[in-house]
């Protein structure tokens, strides 16, 4: 029986990077096949999109407020603070969301450079 870890050491990273890809692909292109039979307001489908919304909330919130690794090191409000004015900014341009994602990054990094340096 061939065993799998025997693999290069150089290769397993790129392995496990295509069998991810693979397996995220496969569910993408299910969607993409079987959107056309599904109804966007129906109830399966709202629901559906409330609980992905719920998902990307709470870990934005788990992030913020139980943080790890280099954003452990950096204080709550230095989060909190970058968070609600990416959020606001967000809100008011909501036809370009890249817009908040660009000030919220830039606000995290002038209070993260402000409080090291200050």
């Amino acid at each position: 029986m061939p065993d799998i870890l025997l693999i290069n050491d150089n290769l397993l990273p790129w392995v496990m990077l295509i069998v991810a890809s693979l397996g995220i692909f496969i569910w993408r292109f299910l969607g993409l096949v079987l959107s056309k039979k599904i109804d966007k307001d129906s109830l399966l489908a709202k629901w559906i999109n409330a609980v992905a919304f719920a998902m990307t909330t709470g870990l934005m919130i788990r992030i913020i407020i139980f943080p790890s690794g280099a954003l452990a090191d950096t204080q709550l409000i230095e989060r909190i603070i970058p968070f609600l004015i990416g959020v606001l900014t967000f809100l008011f341009f909501s036809q370009k969301p890249i817009i908040g994602l660009l000030v919220g990054v830039l606000a995290f990094s002038s209070t993260v450079i402000y409080n090291q340096n200050f």
